[in-house]
């Protein structure tokens, strides 16, 4: 019998009850399953938030802690009296300050559930105080969480945790929509064993319960959970919840085990049919332990020479755990396993990470490559640049590999749903009243599935044969339109920029001469549209920026290898004529010297043209400062038509230059004329006319 408390003392802005306080414990025939389970893990959040003065990764540990006690009351003990609860009696003598039976009874179930399941529950003791425990025991007592419908517990455990997965040593929660296309490419069989060795609060092996469930209606799936898949993860805490929310799925037994994968993850070398992955990456620290770095070939400096990239037995200091990663994951596989991994961009094209890419294609296929939109990760605490990567373990052979660059994910910058409209502005909905999410991943798995002959190339999608790979992975590398260019400048006379021009790489010395003025060039100075300098800034040279690097020289063209507007209509070109003989320059520049076979006015217009600035944007590294390396400048393609095409197109850049330096004359003539009419002199000279000479 239910009766309403009403006692002295009672303060009801501390606690109104939803319903009365039972009498006597609840028995398990009364436990019926939630279907408000997000809410009633907000309130208790809540709750102790608001009365406990915790941070939020303790509430976070606690209402786990208790989730996990009421779990295990459930499933593994055969109690008919349910000893996870709160009378009406207990929760007025707390009010009153009185010895409770309460607080010890929760406190005997934790340590009985802490001897069985040691590894996940460090922490002695539940650090509640006996109204906050009473809260949340009285909020989930008649909830029968193990008979819940799993998909009820996938979504209040996926908005639960995610406010919990924002860490400072890159261990970032993985977008639901990553990681359900991330399941959807891999398509995992009941066969076949599944494991994630950075698994976080265990959101991919979760989503392969579901597409089990989803795909394959006769698996068992307590016993699939329990023989098929398995985790690590470092964090104790977050390994306690990745275990929960498989137990909730109804796992039996331990599937996480809560350790450095680094340190025990090769044990299992060569042992999974498939890998999932999203390692720590952005991390503000690296790997140095000489213990971990020895077990792997990425732990050790790398050389290239005319044969390719291999191991020298020297061992790094440090190493970034990501790349570390990449090859644990690898090698956790069985040959011909597939490994679905979430890597920064930094990884598939930086001049630093070659060698890494050269170790990845020696021990795997590339499958696939889906660019994740610049704001895929930016809700969950990184702006960094991430791509979807599909491998499968030698020995395979694999002759196309699936490129994509979807543009819509599903959500903002902020993490907020975005959904599809009508042309009317109005959000539209699927057959059973939801909302559809705008985003172009649900489409990517199956499109990858059906394979390159059911695909035509197109700017989200397109498939590119493996020998024309090199040493970069970024999708953006391989858009169809700009391996067409490619294909039709090869086929016109041409030649690569480093063929006809010397690129500068000596750096000027100003520190020999510290007080000497200088006149110093930015990428600000140029005006792109009329390819000229427009100003320099005169100063020490001890004052000058770290940047400044290259002396210019008369007739040397100058263009620009980083910044945002690279590879733009912005992008900034322009030639040194005497007035900026001797400057010196930014290294945002390259430097461009001694031409052969090319007019250095129509190489100028070149650099103004879409031909190059396409090349250049395909061969950009990193995302927050785009910059292409001299050497990848160097392989620029440059068609050559004859002399005197070149002479035409070079005299109308010629002249352009001209008129804008006699713009300048006029206006400065104007001004002066000015002057004189109005007699005001102040000090004022007049300016002396000039003629530029081009070189």
């Amino acid at each position: 019998m239910r009766t309403k408390p009403n006692w002295a003392g009672h303060q009801p802005e501390l606690w109104e009850f939803d319903d009365f306080l039972p009498e006597s414990l609840p028995r398990r025939s009364e436990l019926r399953p939630a279907s408000n389970l997000i809410s009633l893990l907000e309130e208790c959040h809540n709750h102790i938030y608001a009365n406990e003065g915790m941070l939020k990764e303790k509430v976070f540990r606690e209402i786990v802690k208790l989730l996990a006690i009421k779990l295990y009351e459930e499933c593994y003990t055969q109690r008919l009296v349910m000893e996870f609860g709160i009378t009406a009696s207990e929760y007025r003598a707390i009010l009153n300050g009185e010895p409770s039976e309460f607080v010890a009874r929760l406190q005997r179930l934790y340590e009985q559930m802490r001897s069985d399941f040691s590894q996940f529950f460090p922490d002695p003791r539940i650090y509640l105080s006996p109204l906050s425990l009473a809260y949340v025991v009285h909020k989930l007592q008649l909830v029968y969480l193990s008979q819940t419908p799993a998909d009820v517990k996938g979504e209040a455990f996926q908005v639960f945790f995610t406010r919990y997965q924002r860490g400072d040593r890159g261990e970032f929660f993985t977008p639901q929509p990553i990681v359900e296309l991330a399941v959807e490419m891999i398509a995992p069989k009941p066969w076949e064993t599944v494991v994630d060795p950075a698994c976080g609060s265990g959101g991919f092996l979760i989503q392969t319960v579901r597409y089990m469930r989803e795909n394959f209606r006769d698996v068992n799936i307590p016993e699939y959970i329990s023989e098929k898949l398995r985790g690590i993860e470092f964090n104790p805490d977050i390994a306690t919840a990745a275990q929960v929310r498989l137990a909730l799925e109804g796992a039996q037994g331990i599937q996480i085990l809560c350790a450095n994968a680094l340190e025990v993850g090769l044990i299992n070398e060569g042992r999974y049919d498939i890998v999932l992955a999203n390692p720590p990456f952005g991390s503000r620290g690296k790997i140095s332990d000489p213990q971990i770095l020895q077990r792997y070939a990425l732990g050790y400096r790398w050389q290239r020479n005319t044969y390719g990239w291999h191991p020298t037995q020297s061992l790094l200091s440090g190493q970034t755990p990501e790349i570390l990663f990449i090859e644990l994951c690898v090698r956790l596989l069985r040959p011909g396993g597939r490994l679905a991994i979430v890597l920064p961009d930094g990884v598939l094209q930086n001049a630093t990470t070659e060698h890494v890419r050269a170790w990845l294609r020696t021990s795997a296929e590339l499958a696939a490559v889906v660019s994740l939109p610049q704001h895929a990760f930016v809700p969950y605490g990184t702006g960094i640049k991430t791509s979807l990567l599909i491998l499968v373990k030698h020995p395979v052979s694999i002759k196309y590999v699936f490129m994509a660059i979807p543009q819509k994910i599903g959500y903002d910058v902020k993490g907020q749903p975005l959904y599809q409209c009508d042309e009317r502005g109005q959000i539209t909905y699927d057959d059973q009243g939801n909302p559809i999410l705008d985003t172009d991943l649900p489409e990517l798995a199956n499109l990858f599935c059906a394979g390159p002959q059911d695909t035509a190339p197109n700017p989200k999608t397109f498939w590119t044969p493996v020998d024309m790979l090199n040493h970069r992975l970024d999708a953006e590398h391989y858009l169809p339109e700009d391996a067409l260019m490619l294909r039709q400048l090869h086929t016109y006379p041409s030649r690569h920029l480093r063929e006809i021009a010397d690129i500068v790489t000596e750096a000027e010395p100003l520190h020999t001469a510290p007080e000497q003025l200088i006149r110093y060039v930015a990428i600000s100075d140029v005006i792109p549209q009329l390819s000229i300098i427009a100003s320099t800034q005169t100063l020490r040279a001890c004052e000058a920026p770290s940047r400044a690097k290259y002396r210019l020289k008369k007739g040397d063209i100058i263009t620009a290898i980083s910044g945002a507007s690279t590879g733009t209509i912005q992008h900034a070109s322009a030639i040194v004529t005497e007035m900026e003989d001797g400057a010196i320059c930014t290294n945002g520049f390259a430097v461009l010297r001694n031409f052969r076979e090319v007019n250095p006015y129509y190489l100028l217009a070149f650099l103004r043209s879409e031909f190059f600035l396409r090349q250049v944007r395909r061969l950009l590294r990193g995302h927050a400062i785009p910059a292409i390396t001299l050497e990848d400048l160097g392989e620029v393609i440059v068609p050559l038509p004859p002399e005197p095409q070149q002479s035409a197109i070079g005299q109308l850049i010629r002249e352009s230059i001209v008129a804008y330096r006699k713009g300048i004359q006029c206006a400065q003539n104007a001004a002066s004329m000015l002057q004189d009419i109005l007699g005001i002199v102040d000090g004022a000279t007049t300016p002396a006319t000039f003629e530029v000479q081009l070189p």
